[in-house]
């Protein structure tokens, strides 16, 4: 008999076991970023307080740039270069940004990269700031995209990309994509409207979409009623049932590169 009872112990053990990995995996994901850090001392810091699992994007122009990403990878914080493109209505390209530019090569591209490593160190990732116009151009884009290639051959830094979509139009995931790097793609900006009812909107509409695809992305910014929003909406996630986790556990990872990009040549000028 007791052995007939152990036996029921181990399968009502193992049959909870099965239902709490399953319960887990079927938990909604959210990964948030918050870019343009860079600038901005007070708000800068503020951001670096907020839970470690969110991730900061650091513009490498700002003065700040190196500073900050010691203090996140201090904190073990997914780090991700804020690279500026230009855009088609605004952009910081004229006035304070070292923007990359549409017509230049590959290995130009490069070359800003390993700079922009230098200023943000320790990063894993990269995303836009602004770029709606270069980001719609398909052969910038490409360009772009090989630069990061051969940042990867030329140094071993291997970077994925977040494309922050301030275009309908992008062709930055894709392209991405299709040359084997690791991708992922923004869904909602939480502060668009920095009004702090909108930003509530904005997160509801973040935890719907997780809830509905399994995860969703968003990037917000170094404003103050987002800081303050992020300090009482993020310990409630669980109350919500919605898991925060960092925006690298996230990617898209092709198992084969694809596209012909990964076959441009590798050597700077």
């Amino acid at each position: 008999m007791r052995a007939v009872g152990g036996f029921k112990q181990v399968v009502v053990a193992l049959l909870s076991a099965i239902w709490l990995s399953t319960a887990v995996a079927d938990i909604p994901r959210i990964a948030i970023v918050i870019d343009d850090l860079g600038y901005l001392t007070v708000n800068d810091l503020d951001v670096l307080s907020l839970d470690r699992r969110i991730a900061v994007a650091i513009i490498p122009d700002g003065p700040l740039a190196p500073k900050l990403a010691r203090h996140a990878a201090n904190q073990q914080r997914d780090i991700l270069i804020h690279l500026p493109l230009p855009g088609i209505g605004h952009d910081n390209c004229e006035f304070e940004a070292n923007c990359v530019k549409p017509g230049w090569s590959p290995s130009r591209m490069a070359a800003h990269l390993r700079w922009a490593v230098d200023r943000v160190d320790q990063a894993v990732g990269i995303n836009n700031h602004q770029g709606s116009l270069f980001t719609s151009d398909d052969e910038a884009v490409r360009r772009l995209v090989a630069g990061i290639v051969m940042l990867e051959h030329l140094y071993g830094i291997d970077l994925f990309v977040l494309d922050s979509r301030t275009s309908p139009g992008s062709r930055l995931e894709k392209r991405a994509r299709n040359a084997g790097l690791a991708t992922a793609r923004r869904h909602v900006f939480l502060d668009h409207d920095p009004t702090p009812e909108a930003i509530a909107s904005a997160w509801e509409q973040l935890l719907d979409q997780a809830r509905r695809d399994g995860f969703a992305i968003a990037i917000g910014h170094p404003r103050r009623h987002t800081i303050e929003f992020l300090e009482q909406a993020v310990p409630e996630l669980l109350q919500e049932g919605v898991e925060l986790v960092p925006v690298s556990t996230l990617l898209h990872r092709p198992e084969v590169a694809g596209g012909n990009d990964r076959d441009l040549p590798v050597t700077l000028p």
